[in-house]
């Protein structure tokens, strides 16, 4: 991973996340193994002696049906152990980009400006009486697989909070560049532009909106003088979420005539 982020100049690593997969219990492979082999080979020799005896293998049947099931049941867990193996995965976060790994590929690294987006959860998930909170990443670049990171690699939720920090610094700027140039910023599943903010084919204007604000994982999005949200989206539905909300109170600021506050992504 080191190697690969100096050939690509993406500088210091800030952040480094990664998977501990879970080791197969063997015992499931071999405590049937242990007891259907025995088995097998006594009903084996119970069909040969009977063969031999009486005439009649069958009388060795019961044994073979029952050793036969258990080396079947041995031979399935071992399928499983062998083709369901989870491969360790490292995803490192760098001053100028990000690198993944995944144990016995060769790296994936993109700089910031080779990454479309990325997108981010935290749900709080309670039983009334202890909570557990979750986070994801979904990091979508322009060419290749999205990489995602969940609460399976070790160090999420700091690693999360860096990563966006650092993504916001590198695209907030150019993204305000776009909207004062006049185009249509797009957040996957929200955009902005000089005239408003909106959703689908909904649109709404900067001196119609009140406050866009994120409630319990939800981005809402109000208009003066309406009571429920003009707009109420998953915050996993839009892309770069501390974009979007920067430029969306710089413009709204903009409209009402108030002075803009200075862009403070972190």
């Amino acid at each position: 991973m080191r190697r690969v982020a100096r050939e690509f100049e993406l500088g210091s690593r800030q952040g480094l996340v990664w998977t501990e997969p879970k080791r197969f219990p063997w015992i499931v492979v071999l405590l049937p193994a242990l007891v259907g082999l025995p088995v097998l080979w006594l009903g084996i020799s119970a069909a040969v002696e009977g063969q031999r005896s009486h005439g009649a293998w069958y009388y060795g049947l019961p044994l073979l049906i029952l050793g036969t099931a258990v080396v079947a049941a041995a031979g399935y867990f071992l399928f499983l152990a062998l083709t369901r193996r989870q491969a360790q995965v490292w995803v490192g976060h760098y001053q100028y980009g990000i690198v993944r790994e995944v144990a016995g590929h060769v790296p994936e690294a993109y700089s910031w400006d080779e990454i479309d987006g990325i997108r981010r959860s935290s749900t709080k998930v309670t039983n009334g009486i202890t909570s557990v909170t979750t986070d994801e990443l979904w990091v979508r670049p322009r060419e290749g697989a999205e990489i995602t990171v969940t609460d399976a690699y070790k160090g999420v939720a700091r690693f999360i909070d860096e990563l966006d920090k650092t993504f916001t610094r590198v695209r907030l700027p150019q993204d305000r560049d776009r909207l004062k140039a006049g185009e249509r910023v797009d957040f996957f599943g929200a955009h902005l532009d000089p005239a408003g903010v909106g959703y689908l084919d909904h649109r709404l204007g900067w001196r119609e909106v009140d406050r866009v604000t994120v409630k319990q994982g939800w981005l809402e999005i109000h208009r003066h003088g309406d009571g429920k949200p003009w707009a109420r989206l998953p915050v996993e539905m839009v892309e770069n979420l501390s974009v979007f909300l920067a430029l969306a109170a710089r413009m709204r600021q903009e409209a009402a005539g108030e002075r803009p506050q200075p862009d403070d992504p972190t």
